[in-house]
């Protein structure tokens, strides 16, 4: 089964361990979460959190690219699992784009399972 979901995916995930900073939108506006990302692809990453968050919230997330310096996206929690919050971008500029792409390229596969 977890082949399968790979297979479904619209982008290819990539292994990124680096510190995260999430800042909450509505209700909780201007609340900072630090986290560690796990996994990121084209259109979002994983995290692990320590503090709740729902599906659907929007967040702010601000991280290091790989060759690329700090970046601050939009992101909406889609899934949960325990700490684990899997993120989609929302409305990613062409440049911001370009530089996730070109950091996917350059880092691992991540093929599933811990690591």
């Amino acid at each position: 089964m977890q082949k399968d979901l790979r297979e479904n995916r619209r982008f290819r995930r990539h292994i990124l361990s680096v510190p995260v900073h999430v800042v909450r939108e509505f209700p909780h506006r201007g609340e900072t979460l630090p986290g560690l990302m796990m996994e990121i692809s084209e259109g979002g990453f994983s995290t692990m959190l320590t503090d709740a968050l729902r599906p659907g919230e929007r967040v702010v997330a601000k991280f290091e690219l790989p060759g690329s310096g700090y970046v601050s996206i939009e992101a909406v929690v889609r899934n949960k699992n325990q700490f684990r919050y899997g993120f989609e971008f929302v409305e990613l500029d062409e440049k911001t784009w370009e530089k996730i792409k070109q950091a996917c390229e350059s880092l691992p596969r991540y093929e599933g399972g811990w690591y």
